[in-house]
């Protein structure tokens, strides 16, 4: 399921909304301090960014330490893993591609997880509120954690496809015989690839690694739907983690295959050039050089006087030229 997409929403707060047994609370607000919240219901909050009145909101509605979230909020260049008391703090990066100038946009992402409560700071998504998009929320919080999860690593595979894309079209350049030379695109490729591998190799062996060999809040291990966000589910969001890092490191490899093939398709073309060029060269002068014996006009050159001296001169040229060019072109320089 696509979660909804914020585009220009400058509010701080985007949108919150409470889920009870996977359905859709309508008219009932996530940051509502006022206790409405139905018995076994959870709230999900987007935020775009954090000021301290959203620090304030968000304690007073769910409880969340706002010295906690603060400080989880400050560590979003590097994806990294906080705990305290019930509540689990990730933080990661995600990718989207950018066809207008065919770049990376990196996003820093913060999840703040509670017993009753999820937070998404910084995120593109939102909480879903369309009927019949909230299907997959009936494990709580912690299938709002997995759903959040498995769309970072759709943004990933979704970038991968398109590098893949672009990779290929380079590559039947390269090969191609239009002698085009799309060492830019390469090298843009190239640049792109590195800020994806900065933003996927620090989720390789955190956060969630190690969320697996810390000590979850009990909350998380008695949660009915702790076996979708358990051990065994973290540790084969990891293997997709390692799979997006281990694809990106082999894109790589193969531009950098690429981009030295490329370099020896232009070395070839110009020995080829060269070679022709040569071959020209030498076809040329063969009759140079019995124009240039003739035109000395010694004396004792009989053959000037000949009167088939002219005609013989010329077809000598001729069979000398057409001989050195047959050559060549048996020896495949033309």
């Amino acid at each position: 399921m696509m979660l909804p997409v914020h585009g220009h929403n400058v509010a701080m707060i985007t949108d919150d909304a409470v889920y009870l047994d996977g359905q859709l609370c309508p008219g009932v607000r996530g940051t509502s301090s006022d206790g409405n919240k139905a018995p076994g219901a959870f709230a999900w909050i987007g935020v775009r960014d954090l000021d301290d009145d959203d620090l304030s909101r968000l304690q007073q509605a769910v409880g969340v330490d706002p010295v906690f979230l603060s400080k989880a909020h400050r560590s979003l260049q590097r994806p990294g893993l906080d705990v305290c008391g019930d509540t689990v703090a990730i933080a990661m990066t995600t990718g989207h591609y950018n066809a207008e100038d065919t770049s990376i946009d990196v996003e820093e992402v913060l999840l703040v997880l509670g017993r009753d409560f999820i937070v998404t700071v910084g995120a593109r998504v939102t909480p879903p509120t369309e009927p019949g998009a909230d299907a997959d929320l009936a494990g709580g919080p912690l299938a709002a954690f997995r759903l959040v999860l498995d769309l970072v690593i759709d943004d990933y595979l979704t970038l991968l496809d398109h590098l893949d894309r672009e990779i290929k079209q380079v590559e039947r350049a390269v090969f191609s015989s239009d002698r085009a030379n799309p060492v830019e695109q390469i090298y843009r490729l190239r640049r792109l690839l590195m800020d994806f591998e900065q933003a996927t190799a620090p989720l390789v062996d955190e956060p969630l690694e190690r969320l697996v060999r810390r000590r979850l809040p009990a909350w998380i291990a008695d949660d009915p739907y702790s076996a979708n966000i358990g051990e065994q589910a973290l540790r084969e969001i990891d293997r997709h983690f390692r799979h997006i890092d281990n694809r990106v490191r082999g894109r790589r490899e193969l531009l950098d295959g690429i981009l030295n093939a490329n370099l020896t398709q232009v070395g070839i073309r110009q020995n080829e050039d060269m070679r022709k060029i040569s071959a020209w060269v030498a076809t040329a002068a063969a009759p140079t050089l019995v124009a240039g014996i003739y035109g000395m006009n010694f004396e004792g050159m009989p053959e000037l006087s000949w009167t088939y001296g002219y005609p013989a001169a010329l077809g000598l040229m001729v069979t000398l030229a057409t001989s050195v060019h047959v050559l060549f072109r048996r020896k495949g320089w033309l």
